[in-house]
C-alpha cells in the first residue's frame, strides 16, 4: 500500500519576508481622468458649457445637473437639449462621476479668465484629440504664433481617416481656444502664444495634476500638460508657485542649485475649499 503523505500545513504568513522590499507594490489608486478614448469632437459646447457649469453646484449628482440641462439648454427640441446634456456631462464628469469640485470650483470663478482656462484643461483631459491637437500640432507652432485650421484638418483627418467630420472636430477644437481663452482666430488660422493665466486656474489645475501631498520637480510641472496644453510660460508659473505658497496652499518652494522641487500640502478635496475661498478674494 502506497504511504499517503498529509499535506503540509502553511502559516498564514509563509513566503512573506519581513523585509519590507519583499512586500508586492500597493495598488494604483483608481485614477481621477482614466486614459479617454479617440471620440469625435464634433461640437464644442464651450459656451454652454461657460454658462451652466456654475449652476451645477446647485446639484449632488449628475442626474440632477442634467436634468437641469436638459430643460435649460437653449434649444428648441427637446431631444437636443437631452443630447447636449448627456455630452457637457460625459465631458466635465466622466464616468458619470460628480466630483464635487467642479461645480465648486466652477460657482467660484463664473464669468473670469479662471473659468475658462480650466474647462480647456478638462477638456483636454476628456476628449483625446483635444490634448493630441495641443500636445502635437499647436504648441509646436508657438515660434510661428499659431498653426493654419487647415494643418489642424489634416491632422484631425489622420486620426479619423474614415470620417467626414474632419472639418467639424478642427472647428470645434478652434473654437474651444477661442472661448475658453487660450487663443485667437480668423478663418484661416488659429493665433496661439506663451501666455500668461489666471492664478486662481493655476492652483487648481495644479491639484489636478498633483492631487496628493507630495514632493514635486519643477520638470512635471515645466514640461507637462500646464505648459503643453495651457501654453502657460514657464517663467510665470514659477512665479505662481512662489505666490501659492505665500498663500499657504503650498508647503514649499525651493531651487537649490540644479534641485528644483515644490511641496504640496493638501489634497486636491481640501485644497479646493482654499482654492475657491482665494478666487473670492482674487477673483482673476
Amino acid at each position: 500500500m502506497p504511504t499517503v503523505v498529509p499535506p503540509t500545513e502553511r502559516s498564514l504568513f509563509d513566503g512573506i519576508s519581513g523585509d519590507a522590499k519583499d512586500a508586492p507594490p500597493p495598488p494604483e489608486p483608481f485614477p481621477r481622468f482614466p486614459e479617454p478614448t479617440l471620440r469625435v469632437y464634433a461640437k464644442d459646447f464651450a459656451n454652454h458649457a461657460l454658462l451652466h457649469l456654475p449652476q451645477a453646484a446647485k446639484y449632488r449628482s449628475v442626474d440632477e445637473f442634467r436634468a437641469h440641462l436638459s430643460e435649460k439648454l437653449r434649444f428648441n427640441s427637446q431631444a437636443t437639449r437631452r443630447r447636449t446634456a448627456n455630452y457637457i456631462v460625459s465631458r466635465f464628469f466622466p464616468d458619470a462621476v460628480y466630483h464635487e469640485d467642479v461645480p465648486q470650483f466652477c460657482a467660484a470663478t463664473a464669468g473670469t479668465l479662471a473659468l475658462g482656462e480650466a474647462l480647456f484643461y478638462l477638456t483636454c483631459r476628456t476628449e483625446k484629440i483635444v490634448s493630441l491637437v495641443a500636445e502635437e500640432v499647436v504648441f509646436p507652432s508657438l515660434a510661428q504664433g499659431g498653426i493654419t485650421r487647415a494643418r489642424i484638418r489634416e491632422y484631425v483627418q489622420a486620426k479619423f481617416p474614415d470620417s467626414k467630420s474632419a472639418n467639424h472636430i478642427g472647428q470645434a477644437i478652434v473654437r474651444s481656444y477661442q472661448l475658453y481663452g487660450l487663443g485667437t482666430a480668423n478663418r484661416t488660422r488659429l493665433n496661439v502664444a506663451v501666455r500668461e493665466g489666471s492664478l486662481v486656474s493655476f492652483a487648481y489645475v495644479l491639484h489636478l495634476e498633483f492631487p496628493e501631498p507630495g514632493m514635486h520637480a519643477f520638470e512635471k510641472l515645466l514640461d507637462g500638460p500646464m505648459h503643453r496644453w495651457m501654453l502657460w510660460d514657464q517663467q510665470w508659473m514659477i512665479r505662481q508657485l512662489y505666490r501659492l505658497r505665500e498663500a499657504g496652499l503650498l508647503s514649499k518652494v525651493s531651487e537649490i542649485d540644479r534641485m528644483r522641487q515644490f511641496t504640496t500640502r493638501y489634497t486636491l478635496a481640501d485644497a479646493v475649499q482654499r482654492i475657491v475661498a482665494f478666487a473670492k478674494e482674487s477673483p482673476v
